[in-house]
């Protein structure tokens, strides 16, 4: 009796095999006529949109290298009603600023005290307890001008009319008649280094007249302390021999009145989308930093700062060298700083508050970048080792021997080779920097 063929298991699994290749033969088949023709029709769009324009056949890495920046841009860089819906915190939205009360600077939960150097008040977790009456009151009077139509309307029609391009930062001084000589040293650097006037691009605010005339003598845009309804307080030699002070001790009377109208105009410039680089005048430009600063690197940053190499609540910003770009998030933060002068005056130092607000659980989504030691160079002895043809700035930090350090690695430029030279301005030369 014969038997019917019955496929041994390896007949079968031959079987299986030889069907299983063939399916997946077919889907690459198909996945390869796929790919093709997307790429016929993603060629023919590209040669369709460039003969219609006109332009020369599109680079599509690049294209999609541009597209995707474009699309992770930053949506905190947009306005209130721009934003879409969850992006900020929920604090934030519909806020233009936080009070001195919202913030709690002395509470620990918030984002201080932190280490040594912290804003700290046993008697009140807004640090205003423990400011003096007349730290209140000074921070007082530029707080309500801030807020005063008058004079803002006053400010921001001389920041328009000298400043209409607002695709360039604007450089920002506030310096007094001491330190006025190290900004023109800057500028003077800067023509040696790349060839560049900066006066228009310069905006300066003088803590003093006599630092109003100087500037607008040598051709800056200027604006006078009045503006903020600061009263000038001036290098006098006489109150330095009837209280027994120095004439450092002078020099710095006016620090904080500098200090608190940088806040104030920086914030101001944020409400009218001006990119800002705010500067201390002892600072020396090496290359033009802006091209650094508004490279891709940078894209989605809000604010850039020099480090401020320290372990203590002064750290990590150094405020001595600020780049900040308008947004929601950072007008918000300027304007919430202004609520703050009064621990300026407390502390006679921006640089802690400054620090202790960026630290606040309100501005975690403030997106800071602490720039390249190396490139952004606080100059000592002991660093200048490091400068290189990397190196972007140099910013003599701390209150002595800085024109003896800038003379000691060539940075020196307020000569008389400078256009900016003025003979009698030397007697300016605090003995303490030589």
């Amino acid at each position: 009796k014969s038997m019917p063929f019955r496929p041994n298991n390896g007949f079968r699994g031959l079987l299986q095999w030889r069907g299983a290749t063939t399916i997946l033969g077919a889907i690459c088949v198909i996945a390869l006529i796929d790919i093709w023709h997307q790429h016929g029709h993603i060629k023919q769009r590209y040669e369709q949109q460039s003969c219609d324009k006109n332009l020369p056949p599109i680079d599509t890495q690049k294209d999609v290298i541009e597209a995707r920046i474009i699309d992770t841009s930053d949506p905190l860089h947009l306005h209130d009603d721009q934003l879409p819906d969850g992006t900020i915190k929920a604090e934030l939205k519909g806020k233009t600023h936080f009070s001195i009360e919202d913030l709690k600077i002395c509470k620990a939960a918030l984002g201080g005290p932190w280490t040594r150097r912290s804003m700290s008040c046993e008697e009140d977790e807004s640090c205003l307890a423990c400011a003096k009456p007349w730290n209140k009151e000074q921070a007082k009077r530029i707080i309500n001008a801030y807020s005063d139509n008058e004079l803002k309307t006053k400010r921001k029609k001389f920041i328009a009319s000298h400043f209409p391009d607002k695709t360039k930062p604007i450089i920002l001084f506030a310096t007094n008649k001491i330190h006025f000589p190290y900004m023109l040293n800057w500028a003077c650097g800067c023509l040696n280094h790349f060839k560049e006037d900066m006066r228009p691009h310069t905006l300066v605010l003088a803590a003093d007249h006599e630092t109003y005339d100087m500037a607008t003598k040598a051709g800056f845009a200027v604006m006078d302390s009045v503006d903020f309804n600061v009263t000038p307080r001036h290098l006098n030699e006489t109150w330095a021999r009837e209280w027994n002070l120095t004439r450092n001790n002078v020099a710095k009377m006016g620090f904080p009145d500098s200090m608190a109208m940088q806040v104030a105009c920086i914030s101001e410039l944020m409400e009218m989308d001006y990119t800002v680089i705010s500067q201390d005048a002892d600072v020396v430009w090496r290359h033009d930093v802006r091209d650094y600063l508004q490279s891709s690197n940078l894209l989605n940053i809000h604010l850039a700062t020099q480090m401020a190499p320290r372990a203590d609540a002064q750290g990590p910003v150094n405020t001595g060298f600020v780049f900040m770009r308008p947004s929601k998030i950072t007008r918000v933060f300027m304007r919430s700083l202004i609520e703050l002068l009064p621990l300026f005056y407390m502390r006679v130092d921006d640089q802690v508050v400054w620090n202790s607000l960026l630290r606040h659980y309100y501005f975690r989504q403030l997106h800071v970048s602490i720039l390249p030691r190396k490139q952004f160079l606080d100059l000592h002895d002991h660093t200048a080792e490091w400068v290189d043809e990397e190196t972007q700035i140099l910013h003599t930090v701390s209150n002595s021997k800085k024109i003896r350090r800038l003379r000691t690695h060539n940075e020196w430029h307020f000569t008389e080779s400078c256009p900016h030279w003025e003979k009698s301005l030397e007697s300016l030369f605090p003995e303490w920097d030589l």
